[in-house]
């Protein structure tokens, strides 16, 4: 029984050192200096350019206002190239689409208020059939009762 616990406090203790060395390894590895594929030269290339955009725009450490560089430059793009909310043509096509919604499904200018006529067709039609069903029955009913009339006539012919 003592090797069975010796073993046991053995495997436990490699168990806890194999994941304290995972555990610090990661951020280790994060915390290097150039990202991974490139060099010294070509990290600090990269900055030197970021940095020349920032101070080129306004961005940045080199910005007046609290908007960031993203935001500046991609309401720049769109200014220059004329997207996004600026564009006449987005609005112009938000309001074609906004008037066709409203066209097919007859709402705002092109709503259709229809006034409900006081005669409705479907009890026309079901108190014509109810009609029709009661003069065939009624027919039906005066052909049969002549029928056995006939054959019994209460005065005698005198031919």
């Amino acid at each position: 029984m003592y090797a069975t616990h010796k073993i046991k406090v053995a495997g436990a203790t490699l168990t806890v050192g194999l994941l304290l060395v995972v555990a610090f390894a990661g951020p280790g590895q994060a915390s290097s200096t150039t990202p991974k594929g490139l060099t010294a030269q070509e990290l600090q290339a990269v900055q030197a350019r970021s940095d020349a955009w920032n101070r080129y725009y306004d961005l940045g450490a080199y910005s007046t206002s609290g908007r960031t560089a993203e935001e500046l430059r991609s309401q720049a793009m769109n200014r220059y190239y004329h997207l996004g909310a600026d564009s006449l043509a987005v609005q112009t096509a938000e309001k074609r689409r906004a008037q066709e919604l409203n066209r097919y499904y007859h709402v705002g200018q092109y709503a259709v208020i229809r006034v409900p006529s006081r005669f409705v067709w479907s009890d026309a039609g079901i108190g014509a059939g109810t009609m029709l069903g009661v003069l065939l029955v009624g027919g039906g009913l005066a052909v049969a009762v002549r029928r056995r009339i006939t054959g019994k006539t209460s005065f005698q012919s005198t031919t």
